[in-house]
């Protein structure tokens, strides 16, 4: 077969010969990426750039590409090829008396079959300590041209080494052993059909061999190539080394970081696809855990209003790229690669908003000017966490929330005259967390400018948003889910009603016109007072709230045999406790709304629920977050007893 190396390198030349001696050569013309990912995740990249860019010049001809591209990586700062002496001279003084790693991305490419597989080799080199004169004398040679990081290790003595821990080759240009096993491993490459995806997970399902396999970016209807990565007893899980034949239903995602930032997971499935996609799970998943006896009509899913731009607050984090402060969101945790926690740079968020292209950078030059460093949730080390931004979507407000740990923050005057001078900017807080975690801890907030609060306005309420206060992510399609909560329970027989998980009152807020008394219970004293107050400023008499956690507060009106008409419950995630269960199940509300963004937790629930007395009259999913795997379900439930 036809073999090519996608590059005019010498070095690369004289090692493909020394496992393939007949080949041709093509330079491939890419521009290299040096950001955005992890350096392993670049090599590769940049190597997949050069054999897709070849593969188009050979055609589609039954042929294998080979390509590869080498970085030099000091600390958190890649250095690429020197254009200039003077650049050398900075790269060969920062290798000076170090360990640096060299790493190259290896990619083989068919572009007949569309087979491609991609990986990389690091090895470790240490450099003595250079002097200025040795420095010289091998600028002086003018070799240091095409070359990562300045050199050419056989061009260089003993001088310069102290120590290599890896695979020469892989210095040189190309990891001879490391390809030879890919080699062997893309004529291995297995071929397979996917005919579902999980949830939440995302990964495509098919069958190798009789065994279920996981395959990563894959869609129903795909036949692709993959290559096994992890085997478990009744399980494989499998990467994704192209498609064969695309499913009907794959999309070209319209953000260029799909697939890297852990934001979202669907992005690549047409979205009449994905509501489909979310119902079938929610019927599975209450079926499965479930167990209920009896058939359960599950409604249509509502989808979302908008499919882009609609959430109302991001949590971004602060991270390096390059030796560079990065905004954007950490990695996707998966079972075919190392969690590092590192932290996708990103220029515009599709789910979120366009403002962060003004916000973001004003950030990101105060955090570079004053040398701020980024915190790392391995090391613990880092001073500047999160920006989080919430953004109403019907009267356009911007609340923006800089995390750090504790300090002082040099030259505040300056980024807040920055900050204010964005359009609709209403609120920047400063908040100092120090909890080893990565989540946003609001420990310690200092309003720095503007308002303490932000206003959004859904049908004909305003609510008040503060950094801490919980409120759903999607508000036009909040609007609807409340709507439709409303419009689920019998006005003529509620007198009293109960809300567990309020947050900030808005299903208590829009009840209150169905229901004589609406009493919310959350455990968040921020949420209460802001429910507190959006009843006044939408002049609300009937609705009460208190805070208290949801099991003590029942476990009260279970002591005193109170009951009422109506209960609703937003939990979190984890569902409802035990203790919980036992309450509601004493004090035996007629009606129950019961609100999840949990399908599992839900299931596990209603079983209890329908073992004792109760009967689910109506399930709604709603579509609150397009492209991720997060579905809301809207449930009613009566009580026989």
């Amino acid at each position: 077969m036809r073999v090519i190396l996608a590059s005019k390198s010498e070095r690369r030349n004289h090692l493909l010969k020394k496992i393939i001696p007949e080949f041709e050569t093509i330079a491939p013309e890419i521009e290299e990426t040096f950001k955005g990912n992890s350096p392993e995740a670049i090599a590769v990249l940049n190597a997949r750039k050069k054999a897709m860019d070849v593969g188009k010049k050979a055609g589609d001809t039954n042929c294998i590409i080979i390509s590869a591209d080498t970085i030099v990586v000091v600390g958190n700062k890649i250095l690429g090829k020197p254009v200039d002496k003077e650049t050398a001279r900075k790269y060969l003084t920062l290798l000076s008396g170090t360990r640096h790693r060299v790493i190259t991305g290896i990619c083989i490419f068919n572009p007949f079959d569309n087979r491609i597989l991609s990986d990389f080799d690091v090895t470790s080199v240490s450099f003595n300590t250079l002097t200025e004169q040795q420095i010289e004398e091998f600028l002086n040679k003018g070799t240091f041209y095409d070359k990562a990081g300045g050199y050419a290790i056989q061009e260089i003595n003993d001088e310069f080494i102290k120590e290599i821990q890896g695979s020469y080759d892989n210095v040189v240009g190309l990891p001879v052993e490391k390809l030879k096993q890919m080699i062997e491993q893309f004529n291995k490459l297995q071929v397979i059909e996917i005919y579902d995806i999980t949830l939440p997970d995302g990964y495509g399902v098919g069958k190798y061999d009789g065994k279920v396999v996981f395959v990563d970016n894959a869609v129903p209807g795909d036949k692709s190539w993959i290559k096994i990565i992890k085997n478990k007893n009744s399980y494989s899980y499998a990467m994704n080394c192209g498609i064969i034949n695309k499913s009907g239903l794959r999309v070209e995602p319209v953000c260029p970081h799909f697939g890297t930032c852990g934001g979202c997971l669907l992005q690549n499935i047409d979205y009449g696809a994905q509501v489909e996609i979310k119902k079938k799970y929610l019927i599975e998943t209450l079926t499965r855990i479930g167990k209920i006896k009896e058939k359960i009509d599950i409604s249509k899913i509502i989808p979302s209003v908008d499919s882009f731009f609609y959430r109302n607050k991001m949590e971004f984090a602060f991270g390096i790229d390059n030796d560079i402060p990065v905004l954007g969101l950490r990695e996707r945790q998966s079972p075919l690669r190392k969690y590092r926690g590192l932290v996708h740079a990103v220029d515009r968020c599709f789910i979120f908003s366009d403002c962060i292209k003004e916000i973001f950078p004003v950030f990101l030059r105060y955090v570079s000017d004053n040398n701020l460093e980024p915190y790392n949730p391995f090391s613990k080390n880092g001073f500047v966490r999160h920006l989080v931004i919430r953004e109403t979507k019907q009267t356009n407000q911007i609340m923006v929330i800089f995390v750090t740990r504790s300090g002082t923050l040099p030259g505040i005057s300056k980024l807040t005259e920055e900050i204010s001078s964005i359009k609709n900017i209403k609120s920047f807080w400063w908040v100092e967390n120090n909890q080893i975690s990565d989540a946003v801890v609001f420990e310690k907030k200092h309003l720095i400018y503007g308002s303490p609060y932000i206003e959004e306005k859904i049908s004909d309420f305003r609510f008040r948003i503060y950094p801490e206060t919980f409120f759903q992510p999607n508000s036009k399609t909040a609007e609807k889910m409340y709507s439709l909560l409303k419009n689920m329970i019998d006005a003529r027989s509620i007198k009293s009603a109960l809300g567990l998980f309020c947050g900030s009152g808005p299903i208590e807020i829009f009840l209150s016109q169905k229901a004589e008394k609406i009493i919310g219970i959350d455990n968040n004293k921020a949420n209460i007072s802001t429910a507190k107050e959006n009843c006044e400023v939408n002049n609300i008499k009937n609705c009460f709230f208190h805070c208290q956690t949801s099991e003590k507060f029942l476990s009260l009106l279970s002591q005193n045999k109170d009951t009422f008409d109506l209960l609703v419950v937003d939990p979190p995630r984890g569902g409802l406790t035990e203790k919980s269960i036992k309450h509601i199940l004493q004090i035996n509300p007629r009606e129950m709304l019961y609100v999840s963004c949990n399908p599992s937790t839900l299931a596990r629930d209603l079983s209890i629920l329908t073992e004792n007395g109760y009967t689910v009259k109506i399930v709604v999913p709603v579509d609150m977050f397009p492209h991720t795997s997060h579905v809301e379900t809207c449930c009613l439930l009566k009580s026989s007893r």
